[in-house]
């Protein structure tokens, strides 16, 4: 899922604060993603989702906790400053 993340540190009219991500996995407290860009460790994001099916897109606040070098990208891993709640419909027993 391609989403994009926005620097929390960069200034408005820094051509880096917009960063592309393609979003491999997600779960309540974070996502694995790679990029084409290096992203530091403990960097903050905001991670923008999009609208997806019939909810709405949701924005979530993280910090870099990894970001390796995977050929010509990076694997990064992001965790959320708060997890995400439990979904009513996850079905959990």
């Amino acid at each position: 899922m391609p989403v994009h993340a926005i620097r929390h540190a960069a200034a408005q009219d820094d051509p880096r604060r917009l960063v592309s991500l393609h979003v491999l996995n997600v779960s309540r407290g974070g996502v694995g993603a790679i990029s084409q860009e290096l992203l530091e460790h403990k960097e903050s994001l905001v991670l923008l989702f999009p609208p997806l099916g019939p909810g709405c897109g949701e924005d979530a606040v993280g910090q870099v906790v990894r970001c390796t070098q995977s050929g010509d990208c990076y694997a990064i891993g992001i965790a959320f400053n708060e997890p995400w709640p439990e979904r009513a419909d996850a079905g959990v027993s």
